[in-house]
């Protein structure tokens, strides 16, 4: 878990930046579920995020090859993992309410979901759980707890060669 965390903190991107960059990925292929008891309809919108989750596989490699699609957060994804290559697996991004969940297949039987906990809590953060799941067995469970407009990375080693799994979770208001 400590490696996790020196991780997950040592990126400043701004959301501005990371919905840019996730707008250049895809179209935004929207799949919001319901993950439990949500609460919703709230007309403020206090109550719901538009919440961004990307999977990034990072491959130890000299050449450092990115996926075109990254150019926008390549410089951080160095800074991050230097001596890397990265390809981008997929990218789900939907306004979500307490309680409901993006969820998202990923290669080699890992599919990834992620849940908004809390909107916004007293110190301004929002919460969320990312849960990693391979073949239906729990992998990797976290709740992070982000400021809105934040990028923020989880770490999972995912191959036996050395590769890596890279999840940026990001928040902001609607």
């Amino acid at each position: 878990m400590r490696l996790s965390r020196r991780w997950a903190m040592r990126t400043g991107l701004t959301m501005a930046g990371l919905m840019l960059g996730a707008a250049a990925i895809v179209g935004f292929g929207m799949h919001p579920t319901r993950a439990g008891a949500g609460v919703g309809g709230d007309p403020r919108g206090d109550l719901v995020r538009h919440v961004t989750v990307f999977a990034i596989l990072a491959t130890p490699e000299p050449s450092k090859s990115v996926d075109r699609r990254l150019s926008t957060i390549q410089t951080h994804l160095g800074d991050l993992l230097p001596k890397h290559g990265f390809k981008l697996l997929d990218v789900k991004s939907a306004r979500i309410a307490a309680g409901e969940s993006i969820g998202s297949r990923l290669t080699h039987g890992y599919a990834i979901e992620t849940t908004l906990l809390r909107p916004i809590d007293e110190e301004g953060k929002v919460q969320l759980r990312c849960e990693l799941d391979l073949d239906g067995e729990r992998q990797f469970s976290a709740t992070i707890r982000a400021p809105l407009n934040q990028l923020f990375f989880c770490e999972r080693p995912y191959l036996t060669d050395g590769s890596k799994l890279l999840i940026g979770l990001a928040a902001r208001e609607f």
